[in-house]
């Protein structure tokens, strides 16, 4: 029996609360289990036994202390009307330019984006307080905090399936519309006016999976499906080597960057890394070699080989050209590196002046404490250091550009201080996010070692980037001043 469909949108929202949320759709489910049919991505059934999800959730509680605010509350994990559920309390406040609490997670552990192009959108079980809340997503363009896509829906005291499309998420402090391509994170979240929140989520999920996988020729589909092999040298991206990404053929995950493809001269393209994950390596059938497949759904890529000296990292990825396509590299492409050199005031100064820094943010890394404060930070008993995150636009400058400036605006040969700042958390690092970066930093500290410097500076992969209090951002910007022992002196 088709269940009653209602519209929980009141008509009487106060004209400011229509103008930052969008009214969703819910129909009743009974109050036993019923689980979110067919032609879904389940997100979070929050069951540890027999659960379906697909991503390695994380929920954590978020609200608006994290920049000043006073609204609080908490998450929990309990059972409700016999379904595992996660329920969100606590009381939202507008004090101090506050308002908000949520619960998020990422899609990834290892912040990897999610590409949810081929569904509709999002889709809940809830049951609230009569309450308006919201869903909100991050992309790859969310950098800052206050930046999210929102929509919203009510939640009433009875158990009700919420769909909410993408195109009816709104973007706020961000100009451009939602790209689902590179979904970050999720949360579902009260706010924008004072009250008391109490939600419950029973299963979270993506909806609508127009198509799970292309389709294929018999040709793709004898090498994708069956395990085939084309023939050398006649594959379309043999000698390809434009700047892009090479994406599974069936399913569109990315599976290679162009940065990684190499000459190998055997007849097929030959990269020596795969993006994070996205390739999973099986013995192969023949019982001598191994097989490479795409991740997200076990399409049949080729081989992978070791030990054969064609690059530095001595692997090959062996694959056939039928099992991808190619993207371009985007235009509006941003990248991302992360230094420290002691008090991030004078750090941020100098790197937020160059050409094609889009944007900086000062904060906290390299330590042991979760969401660290500056007073905390300051006890040097945390591990971390204050760092600047930058990000730009790899066409109009360079990371070895800017880790240069790094070099040339501190003293990198005092350990654990920058003049008069003394402390673990003053040290001179370079926090790099992939081998590239860790390369090209090292290229440099060996040609400062060869001009006489007695080089400090930590180079550590990057942990977790933690923001600092909104006063540190763009300080000197803000104040009109200039750093104290930050001084531009040119070496390279």
């Amino acid at each position: 029996m088709k269940l009653p469909e209602y519209s929980i949108a009141s008509r009487w929202l106060p004209i400011a609360l229509l103008f930052v949320a969008v009214a969703i759709g819910g129909t009743l489910v009974p109050p036993h289990k019923a689980k979110i049919p067919p032609k879904t991505t389940l997100i979070d059934d929050f069951s540890s036994v027999g659960s379906k999800k697909r991503f390695g959730t994380n929920w954590q509680f978020v609200s608006d202390r994290v920049m000043g605010g006073v609204s609080s509350g908490k998450i929990e994990f309990i059972s409700d009307d016999e379904r595992s559920t996660m329920h969100m309390t606590g009381a939202v406040s507008l004090a101090n330019n506050g308002g908000f609490i949520q619960a998020r997670t990422g899609f990834n552990p290892e912040g990897r984006s999610f590409d949810a192009r081929r569904f509709t959108g999002i889709t809940l079980l809830v049951k609230g307080n009569a309450q308006q809340y919201a869903v909100h997503l991050r992309t790859g363009q969310t950098r800052m905090p206050w930046q999210y896509y929102q929509a919203a829906f009510s939640a009433n005291g009875q158990w009700q399936e919420v769909k909410i499309p993408f195109t009816l998420f709104l973007p706020y402090s961000l100009a451009n519309p939602l790209n689902t391509r590179t979904l970050k994170s999720i949360a579902v979240a009260a706010m924008g006016r004072e009250f008391e929140a109490d939600i419950f989520v029973d299963e979270i999920a993506f909806y609508g999976d127009k198509t799970m996988y292309k389709k294929l020729t018999p040709q793709e589909e004898r090498v994708i499906v069956n395990k085939g092999t084309e023939m050398p040298f006649t594959g379309k991206y043999d000698k390809h080597f434009e700047e892009g990404v090479y994406t599974c053929k069936r399913c569109g995950e990315v599976l290679f960057d162009s940065s990684s493809k190499f000459k190998s001269s055997c007849g097929w393209p030959s990269f020596d890394d795969q993006k994070a994950k996205a390739v999973t390596k099986l013995p192969d059938a023949d019982g001598l070699r191994t097989e490479i497949i795409c991740t997200n759904c076990g399409a049949h890529l080729g081989h992978v080989f070791t030990g054969e000296g064609y690059t530095p990292k001595n692997t090959r990825y062996c694959v056939n050209s039928v099992s991808m396509d190619f993207a371009l590299a985007e235009e509006n492409r941003t990248e991302r590196a992360i230094f420290a050199s002691g008090c991030f005031w004078g750090t941020e100064y100098h790197l937020q002046k160059v050409p094609g820094v889009i944007s900086t943010a000062v904060g906290y890394t390299g330590g042991n404490v979760d969401n660290p404060t500056y007073k905390q930070v300051c006890t040097d008993k945390t591990g971390h250091a204050e760092a600047v995150e930058v990000i730009y636009d790899p066409s109009k400058t360079s990371y070895e550009k800017l880790a240069r400036l790094f070099f040339e605006t501190h003293d990198f040969a005092q350990l654990n201080r920058q003049g008069p700042d003394i402390g673990t958390q003053y040290r001179s690092a370079v926090f790099y996010l992939d081998e590239k970066q860790k390369d090209t930093t090292a290229k440099l500290i060996e040609t400062l070692k060869q001009k006489g410097f007695d080089v400090k500076t930590e180079v550590s992969p990057a942990g977790k980037f933690w923001l600092a209090e909104n006063y540190h951002q763009d300080y000197y910007k803000n104040n009109g001043k200039t750093p104290y022992c930050h001084i531009y002196r040119k070496i390279f």
